[in-house]
């Protein structure tokens, strides 16, 4: 099959290759809306609009004032097993509809098809953004902006003048598709009537992705399974963690997670770790004084992540977390606090007996060779002391930092180490990754007027580029305030504290994907499949790949993602 469609693709290629380059050139002038040209348009008109665009309320496609701008076709390349995404812009000169349905046609080639189930619409919401990206703290007064993020499920079936409707679409190439040019239709219809038809012309190429569970490419997204517990309420009770209800909440939110190529569950070992009243094994002491620790919380929840489709790595925080304090039961039942000083003789004594406690029970589940004991920017002295009472309790244990500014010791002892972006670390780790912090304002995954959603996508292509295994950042779902249409949260830019969205404040809230993790995903995607092509003629694309090219991530992505195409479809 593949000789046969060969002298076809490579004819299509160049075509195809030239239009994925300019899929991620900037379009960015984000400037308040004006009145459209020709006021005399009055029917429906859409566009195909770039991924790369994340609309504010009110902005509209340049079509709207350039006619030459409008483009009806969407044309790409596609691995089996692939996911791809588009947008699709509808507007209205003078004239509000109602009544907006959408109908999508199979995808056919010949004798073949792909199922029209296999094409999704999704429609970007608005969220409570930023105007500008910031540093750490400096949002203590903001300008909000809406900003069009969260990929609805919920058909949007009206059309004002003032705001034009977006339709996110996916398309999932199936495993089995058979290589060759498909072609379909979108169709937006009102009364019954097609107002505007979107055409679709896609090369299924024959290559094939893996399964996301047999990516190479190490996502870890820090869970925070506590906060849901806090804002979700069923009859008007909290829900309680670990619970069977606690868990038919959160399968959705971790299976999304999982499919996006997750690879770490996160995991709480002590009260504290991040904030007060968290963790997944309980401590107390017994009327001897002797330290007691309970994993049946921990046990449940890990056993869920993985049953999930998450279950490469379990990280375990923390001997040195946002608190250094250990809450805990006293024989009575009283709720204690033990203040302890990393490097002292009583933390080292109360920390040896969890850690032969907690190595005994991860070896008695299997998780051992699995677990890493994980610390959160810690200064040198104090990561010295820990690594050293670590090894001392059992060579064996794996070590997880994120961080830099350590000395060579500390970070050759190191089994995974992420290291901010643009830190040259003088290690070769097990794992390696790196993140992104608040301290960044390009690239980052905030939800800003200034921020491209394609610095999502970014990340992947720089790790491949400095030859890192992942990225690394601290917050899928720290949720913090009761808006679930909010991506506000303390004085950091929105988005720093989570990648997703949640429907609703009750025990029934679902995940609401971004734009912004879907195209963290596509990113990781392009990573597995230039990994899997290894063709040289990639490389000029990658070197573009440099800590300061994010602030053009659009460009860049834009220029790689089209040279993969095109080296696909020639391969």
């Amino acid at each position: 099959m593949k000789k046969f469609l060969l002298s076809s693709i490579f004819l299509f290629s160049l075509a195809y290759g030239v239009i994925a380059c300019t899929e991620g050139l900037p379009t960015d002038n984000w400037e308040e809306p004006v009145v459209p040209v020709d006021p005399a348009v009055t029917t429906l008109r859409g566009s195909f609009e770039s991924k790369f665009v994340r609309y504010s309320k009110g902005q509209q496609h340049e079509a709207q004032m350039e006619e030459a701008k409008i483009v009806t076709l969407w044309k790409d390349t596609l691995w089996q097993n692939d996911r791809t995404h588009k947008q699709i812009v509808l507007w209205s000169g003078d004239k509000k509809y109602d009544d907006l349905t959408y109908e999508v046609s199979d995808l056919v080639s010949d004798a073949n098809s792909i199922s029209a189930s296999n094409i999704r619409l999704r429609f970007p919401s608005y969220i409570k953004g930023d105007d500008q990206a910031l540093d750490c703290g400096n949002y203590e007064s903001r300008t909000t902006t809406l900003i069009a993020d969260a990929l609805s499920e919920v058909p949007v079936t009206t059309l004002t003048t003032q705001d034009p409707v977006k339709i996110w679409v996916t398309i999932n190439t199936p495993a089995d598709a058979v290589p060759g040019i498909y072609t379909g239709t979108i169709q937006v219809k009102s009364a019954n009537e097609v107002k505007q038809k979107f055409n679709l012309e896609l090369l299924v190429v024959d290559h094939q992705l893996p399964a996301v569970a047999d990516w190479s490419f190490h996502l870890d997204l820090w869970q925070f399974p506590f906060q849901l517990t806090t804002l979700c309420r069923d009859n008007g009770e909290n829900v309680v963690p670990f619970s069977d209800e606690y868990f038919a909440m959160m399968k959705p939110f971790y299976q999304l997670l999982a499919d996006a190529g997750q690879k770490v569950i996160t995991t709480y070992i002590k009260d504290g770790a991040f904030n007060s009243g968290q963790t997944m094994v309980k401590w107390s002491k017994n009327s001897s004084d002797e330290w007691i620790f309970d994993y049946t919380d921990f046990d449940k929840y890990v056993g869920k992540m993985m049953e999930w489709g998450i279950n490469k790595q379990i990280s375990c925080f923390s001997l040195a977390g946002w608190k250094t304090s250990v809450g805990y039961k006293d024989a009575s039942g009283t709720d204690r606090t033990l203040e302890l000083t990393i490097g002292t003789e009583e933390y080292n004594t109360v920390w040896s007996a969890f850690l032969t406690s907690f190595k005994t029970h991860l070896q008695e589940k299997g998780w051992f060779d699995k677990t890493v004991l994980y610390m959160d920017e810690i200064k040198e002295d104090g990561m010295k002391s820990i690594i050293a009472l670590i090894k001392e309790n059992d060579a064996n244990w794996k070590i997880g930092l994120s961080g830099g500014n350590v000395d060579s010791g500390i970070e050759n002892s190191l089994y995974d180490y992420s290291t901010i972006l643009g830190y040259e670390r003088q290690s070769d780790n097990a794992v390696s990754t790196f993140y992104t912090s608040c301290s960044q304002q390009y690239p980052n995954n905030y939800v800003t007027a200034q921020t491209n959603p394609a610095e999502m996508s970014w990340m992947a292509w720089y790790a491949l580029a400095k030859g890192f295994d992942g990225y690394l950042r601290w917050a899928y779902d720290y949720w913090t305030q009761s808006d679930p249409t909010s991506a506000q949260d303390g004085s950091n830019a929105s988005g720093d504290f989570n990648m997703i969205y949640r429907s609703e404040n009750t025990a029934a809230a679902v995940p609401i994907s971004s734009i912004r993790l879907e195209l963290l995903r596509e990113g990781i995607q392009d990573f597995e499949k230039a990994r899997i092509l290894n063709n040289g003629q990639l490389d000029a694309a990658i070197r573009n790949f440099t800590s300061a090219s994010g602030r053009e991530a659009a460009k860049w992505v834009g220029i790689a993602e089209g040279t993969l195409k095109e080296l696909s479809a020639n391969d």
